[in-house]
C-alpha cells in the first residue's frame, strides 16, 4: 500500500493537484491509518514519509482525515489544492458541475468555509464526504475519499476537471 500511496503522490504532482509540499494522504492499512508527515513532499515520497495518525509528525490535516475515517467506510483520503477548485472556492458557497461527469458524479460540492484547524472544520468536511466522496474548502483545496487511493485519485480529477470548466465558461461568459 505504501508503494501505491508513492505513485498516486507523484500522480497528484504530474496532474497539477499539488505544488511544492502542499497536500496530504492517508489510507488505512490492516488495523492502523498511516497518512503523510507533515511537510511531506507528495511528488519525493518514500516509505519514511508515512507515520501513523496520531503520530506528533503526523499532518496537520490528521484531524480531518480522523474525522472521515470515523464518519465513512472510506479506505483512503486525499486532500489537494489545485489551482482551479481554489480559484472557484473563493467565490462560490457551493460547486455546481456543469459538465457530464460532475453532474452524474457529484451534482453539487459544497465549499466549507469553517476555519481551519477547528473541530467545526474537521466535522463540515467529513459530512460533505459522506454525501459525495468530496469537499472543497474554501481557498484550501479538495478533499476526497475512496475504497482506495485510486478512487480517491479520480475523485479529485473529476472535481478539478469541472471546476476548470466552470472557470472557463466564467471567462468566456464575461467576454
Amino acid at each position: 500500500m505504501i508503494q501505491n500511496a508513492i505513485e498516486i503522490g507523484k500522480l497528484l504532482f504530474q496532474s497539477g493537484l499539488i505544488d511544492g509540499a502542499s497536500g496530504n494522504l492517508s489510507f488505512r492499512e490492516a488495523d492502523r491509518i498511516l497518512i503523510t508527515r507533515t511537510g511531506a513532499n507528495l511528488n519525493s515520497l518514500d516509505a519514511n514519509s508515512f507515520v501513523g495518525i496520531n503520530h506528533p509528525d503526523a499532518s496537520r490535516d490528521r484531524l480531518v482525515h480522523a474525522k472521515i475515517y470515523e464518519k465513512t467506510g472510506y479506505n483512503a483520503v486525499i486532500h489537494c489544492h489545485g489551482v482551479f477548485n481554489v480559484v472557484l472556492s473563493i467565490k462560490k458557497t457551493r460547486i455546481i458541475p456543469l459538465d457530464l461527469e460532475g453532474k452524474l458524479y457529484f451534482g453539487e460540492i459544497g465549499v466549507i468555509s469553517e476555519e481551519f484547524g477547528s473541530v467545526e472544520y474537521a466535522d463540515r468536511i467529513a459530512d460533505e464526504i459522506v454525501k459525495r466522496g468530496v469537499a472543497i474548502a474554501r481557498a484550501h483545496g479538495i478533499y476526497s475519499a475512496g475504497k482506495d487511493l485510486i478512487e480517491a485519485f479520480n475523485r479529485a480529477c473529476y472535481v478539478e476537471h469541472s471546476c476548470e470548466v466552470l472557470y472557463f465558461l466564467d471567462l468566456l461568459n464575461k467576454s
